[in-house]
């Protein structure tokens, strides 16, 4: 049984963040008394139907009406309270087989990797560095998503666990776990597509929504796309640094929070690419010699990008799709307003999942459930899979699209979404440009208005300073 309380969301562990976030963010949100002629006109795309389809929707409003919404929230709680009053040994050892399994595999793995330069032939040494490659890529992936995302959601602080806890785990990425929690658990998973608030749509560099202004930077969306997988822990890492700088900009604590967050980047920087780009291959160079310091640095490499591609992919597909729905900001009002149901209804339009097998939803770190782990994030998510079912029938009884599907369709779908906001309709094109020619028109009122300003202080300079001054002469 459960020996503390679920954690719902993890905020910033970093200790001189004392500010209030809930109190300095506001969220868009629309009253639930909602009839069904509002919910229905919720749905309409904000942008003109003509030029934009309804295959990536934007909800400008509640989706249900309110009691509707409230009785979902009824039967979700009670799915989630018989799950959370479950959980046991059984979890416990779950857990820990993950854990043993990181670290044995990782073990083996670099082992395979130094003994690679030492193998007689080019045939051995290249089936060596393959096996080992892809053992230290599983590693590195289930130490990233079924591992250090879930036990850092709190999912397994019942446990009361020495290491596997949210406070004290941190995962073998570039991104010190207090500044994911913050960005991750508390902002994404309390405004999720939110755009403007959940920093998470487009990682402010892919367009994902006709709610992103276009600009010409967003024609090359695919290629951005391909550098943010490839160096997905980097975006990761730097994505809070570049949140709080606007979060706490008004804050007196802006320089102890910024400086604070900065040190544990910086210093979480150095301690893994010296582990994986240094130590490790200068040591193994020393015992055994060049060949096998280069074939454990580049299974280094590989294994960080393999692991960066798969975490991006799973993320995407989670939250991208055609149908994930986005929602518009409309008037700024305190996020607590938002019921439980409401809240719920937004996780679910929100996220989509992908069909596989055990050990993909595993490899995936259960986010292949990505609807169960937007409703519960701090439920063990091995039992997301156990759960789904019910959560489709709960969804289709109150009308709500529970997306899913393949990897490849959903990947795909993903792709095309990137790849259709690129582009601009004509009407987003022209307001771009005017845009343009409204700021250039500013900058050379600004100008004009700098010039006059400056004359007159000359001016005034000249005919009344100057007097006042000669004439005490």
């Amino acid at each position: 049984m459960r020996l503390l309380p679920p954690v719902f969301t993890a905020k910033s562990a970093i200790s001189p963040v004392s500010h209030d976030v809930a109190k300095t963010i506001n969220v868009s949100h629309v009253s639930s008394d909602l009839n069904n002629t509002d919910a229905a006109n919720a749905l309409t795309p904000l942008t003109d139907p003509l030029t934009k389809t309804a295959i990536y929707p934007t909800l400008s409003g509640s989706y249900l009406p309110k009691e509707q919404t409230e009785a979902l929230a009824t039967e979700l709680n009670e799915l989630y309270k018989q799950v959370m009053d479950s959980l046991g040994s059984d979890d416990a050892r779950y857990i820990q087989r993950v854990y043993s399994a990181v670290v044995y595999s990782e073990l083996v793995a670099r082992g395979l990797l130094a003994a690679a330069g030492r193998m007689s032939s080019w045939q051995k040494t290249t089936a060596t560095w393959l096996l080992a490659t892809s053992l230290l890529s599983f590693s590195k992936i289930l130490n990233n998503m079924e591992l250090g995302h879930n036990v850092m959601h709190g999912q397994f602080d019942w446990m009361q666990h020495p290491h596997l806890n949210s406070k004290k785990f941190d995962w073998d990425i570039v991104c010190p776990a207090p500044l994911w929690q913050h960005s991750h658990n508390f902002l994404h998973h309390t405004f999720t597509n939110i755009v403007g608030r959940d920093h998470d749509v487009g990682y402010h560099l892919i367009r994902v929504t006709d709610e992103q202004p276009w600009s010409p930077e967003d024609r090359y969306n695919l290629l951005k796309t391909a550098i943010l997988a490839l160096g997905f822990e980097w975006a990761v890492a730097f994505h809070d640094i570049q949140i709080s700088a606007d979060e706490y900009a008004h804050s007196p604590q802006f320089d102890d929070i910024m400086q604070a967050k900065s040190q544990a980047l910086f210093a979480k920087i150095a301690r893994q690419v010296g582990k994986d780009y240094v130590v490790l291959p200068a040591t193994i160079g020393l015992l055994l010699g060049k060949r096998s310091a280069i074939s454990t640095l580049s299974g280094n490499i590989i294994a960080n990008i393999t692991r960066n591609l798969w975490t991006w992919a799973v993320i995407f597909c989670g939250h991208f799709t055609d149908q994930a729905h986005i929602y518009a900001q409309l008037e700024d009002t305190n996020i607590q307003a938002e019921s439980k149901g409401e809240w719920y209804v937004r996780q679910i339009l929100g996220s989509s999942n992908i069909k596989g097998g055990k050990w993909f939803h595993i490899l995936t770190g259960n986010l292949s459930h990505q609807i169960e782990h937007h409703i519960f994030p701090d439920m063990p998510a091995n039992h997301y899979a156990r759960i789904a079912p019910q959560v489709q029938d709960i969804c289709k009884k109150y009308g709500l699209s529970y997306n899913t599907g393949r990897f490849g369709h959903q990947l795909k779908q993903v792709i095309g979404r990137i790849q259709h906001f690129s582009q601009p309709t004509e009407a987003e094109r022209l307001s771009y440009l005017e845009t343009q020619n409204a700021n250039k028109h500013l900058k050379a009122t600004k100008s004009v208005v700098g010039v006059a300003l400056h004359y007159l202080s000359f001016t005034n300079l000249v005919t009344n300073y100057l007097p006042f001054k000669l004439r005490h002469l």
